[in-house]
């Protein structure tokens, strides 16, 4: 990926920030594959629009105030590494969440053909073949 890859990456989380979901959708490959750590939820791999569209409405449907923010974003060559925190308000709890995640993004014609989520920013570094 290039810089303009890590741009598209910006560009969608800033439609998610002002157009939720579908805002996110239209920067994803309709057949997008999508795979989770099983840290916030249960591990799985969700393919195509539909299936992310699930997996972020449970996400998300854990908080209240909720808050996305990509805090890095790095060019690995063919895919970027993203760190984000996750802000909010635990819907059952009332209590004060903040989680951080890593993804590794893989895009072609500008949308995101495929993001493995990752534990830590370690593993994501090492997937990618950079190093901390």
């Amino acid at each position: 990926m290039s810089q303009e890859d890590v741009h598209a990456v910006r560009d969608a989380f800033d439609a998610f920030e002002s157009e939720g979901i579908d805002g996110l959708l239209a920067h994803l490959d309709p057949q997008i594959e999508w795979t989770t750590t099983g840290e916030f939820l249960e591990s799985a791999v969700y393919r195509g629009h539909e299936a992310v569209r699930r997996y972020l409405s449970a996400l998300l449907g854990e908080f209240e105030e909720v808050g996305v923010e990509a805090t890095e974003l790095i060019d690995a060559g063919d895919q970027v590494l993203i760190s984000l925190r996750l802000s909010g308000r635990g819907r059952r709890s009332g209590a004060p969440v903040e989680l951080t995640m890593t993804q590794v993004s893989s895009g072609r014609d500008g949308l995101a053909v495929r993001i493995r989520n990752y534990p830590t920013k370690a593993e994501a570094l090492k997937a990618t073949g950079l190093q901390e």
